[in-house]
Order: C-alpha cells, then structure tokens, then sequence
C-alpha cells in the first residue's frame, strides 16, 4: 500500500529555490563586502559588480591597497560578512583579469577561481544539488542564463549580498526596448555600471545611443519585472501595451515606468566586450533620488534559507 508523504518532509525533498526575490531598501544595508589579499582588508560593499557571466568576471572600484597598476598580489578573495553577526557567509577567490580605465573611473577585473559558502552545511548543500540532479532542473539565472554547476555556485555566493532590479530604457530613434536587469552597480558617487549578455538585441542601441535611463521597481512588483524578461529578444516594444503607464524621463525624455520609485538617467562613457556580456561604464546624469520603500532585489536562496532558519528572512517580493 502506498502511503503519501507529509508535506513537511516533500519540502526536504525538495531543492532549495537558486535565487529569491526579496523586498529591501536600496542600498541594502546587511551584508558588508571585502576585498581581502594577505593582510590588506578594503570595505568594497558599494563597488563591486559582475563584468561578465562567462567566465565569472567581478569589476571593483580601484584602491591603493589593490596597486596602480591593478592589484599586486596574484591571489585575493572577496568577503560577504553579516552585519549584525560579523559572520563570513561566503567568500570567491579571485585572479587578476585586467584593469579597465574610463574617463573619471579605473576598475580592477578579476576572473573567479573558487568560491566558500557557509550558508549551508556541507550535508545541506550536496542533498540539495543531489536532489536537483535528480529532478533534472536547470541551472539558469532568473533570466535563463544557463550557468555550469561551479560557476552557478560562485554566483550564488556573490548573490550573498542582495542585489537591486531595475527596469533599463533605450532607445536609438530605430530600436526602443525597457527590459530588467540586476548585473547592475555603483562604482562610485556619480559612476555606474551594467552588463548585458551580448546576445540580447539591446547592446547595440545602448552602445550607439549612450543614453539610458535605469527605474528601480517597487518590491511588489516581481512578476513585472519577470515577464518584461521576453524583452531582452525585442529590437522594438509597444509601450502602449505594457502592464504599466509610461511617462518621460527628466533630462533625455525616455520613457519610463510612472510606478518607478526612483530614476536614474546614465549616459556611457566606456563600453566593452568581456567575454559573455558588454559591459557598460556609465555618468549618472540625474537621480530621483532614494527611496524609504522596500525596492525588488535578488538574493542567494542559499542565503534566504539562511536567514529563514535564524527567523530574519528578508521580505519575500511579489
């Protein structure tokens, strides 16, 4: 006789979800990041971004302690520390890659070589990839970026520290498009940057235009976000159709979302091939400025897990 299983253990056996989508102010303010090499330690909590997916490329801000001339050590990690606790939930290794110099901004690229997740017990993470082996799912980001297990891993662990989604707008006069993204980051007061896989049929309007403008999406607002995903295959887009009305943007009247919290206006002062993506070094021209509501962010599921287990999950979007 066949018997059902509880529900509370079909949930054991079930693979934690890859990612979440979680409600936080922006920026986020629980998990700092270091960059660490021997005995230098930098706080890089608002300066650290992904270059590229393939291979795993992280830019960071350059510092002194990192040398002129890019970093001056062969071997460096990147920390996601808790706040609250001081606890090292993850940790990447890092190789030195390149160095990228645009007008007002010098970056340090490192390619990933390793990754440490103290989020989960060693027991909890190999059932859970034993299990999603076994359910045949696919590794992919949230928009279906397929990743190899090692590197779906390291960026989970990058993921550590929660990151903002945000809705971009362009348009060249020929190609008009608003899709999301969250490779997306602060490398400083007035600079920001974004990497879009090469592929999408967007890169060429935002390398020709050099005008975009990024919305941030209130937290409710997941499901948005997720279906304007198809977008990324778009070269036009009818805004009359979208699940939200569109107003002008304040200094290069793109259209954006009249939902958006906050808009920022970028203009590109440096744009690169770096390997899967091109990646985008942009002046932010104008800002709406923060908002106190919690925005739409991704986190490591990893992480929510975490969190859930110690009673302070993040608030779920959607």
């Amino acid at each position: 006789m066949h018997l059902p299983l509880p529900e509370s253990l079909k949930r054991r056996l079930r693979p934690l979800p890859q990612w979440s989508a979680v409600g936080l102010r922006d920026p986020q303010d629980t998990i700092a990041v270091a960059w660490r090499s021997d005995h230098q330690r930098v706080d890089v909590t608002h300066r650290n971004v992904v270059a590229a997916l393939r291979p795993l490329t992280i830019g960071i801000a350059s510092h002194p302690a990192m040398g002129g001339n890019g970093p001056t050590r062969p071997v460096s990690a990147l920390e996601f520390v808790d706040r609250v606790t001081g606890a090292i939930l993850g940790s990447l290794e890092l190789a030195t890659a390149q160095r990228v110099e645009a007008p007002g901004a010098a970056l340090n690229l490192f390619e990933v070589t390793g990754s440490a997740d103290r989020c989960l017990g060693w027991v909890r993470r190999t059932l859970d990839a034993r299990l999603r082996q076994i359910r045949g799912q696919r590794i992919s980001d949230p928009y279906n970026f397929a990743l190899a297990p090692d590197a779906l891993q390291q960026l989970l662990v990058f993921y550590i520290c929660p990151r903002p989604v945000v809705l971009v707008s362009v348009d060249d006069g020929q190609h008009s498009n608003i899709f999301p993204m969250d490779l997306i980051g602060p490398i400083g007061p007035d600079l920001f940057t974004l990497a879009l896989r090469t592929t999408s049929q967007s890169v060429a309007a935002m390398s020709s235009a050099r005008r975009m403008a990024i919305s941030s999406l209130p937290a409710s607002h997941r499901e948005t976000a997720y279906r304007l995903g198809a977008h990324h295959g778009q070269t036009k887009v009818d805004w009359s159709a979208l699940p939200f009305g569109v107003v002008r943007s304040t200094t290069f009247g793109l259209p954006v979302p009249h939902i958006a919290p906050r808009i920022r206006e970028l203009e590109a002062v440096h744009v690169e091939t770096i390997g899967s993506h091109t990646f985008f070094v942009t002046r932010v021209v104008s800002d709406t400025g923060p908002t106190d509501g919690p925005l739409l962010h991704h986190t490591g599921g990893w992480h929510q897990h975490l969190r859930t287990t110690r009673g302070h999950a993040f608030s779920a979007a959607g």
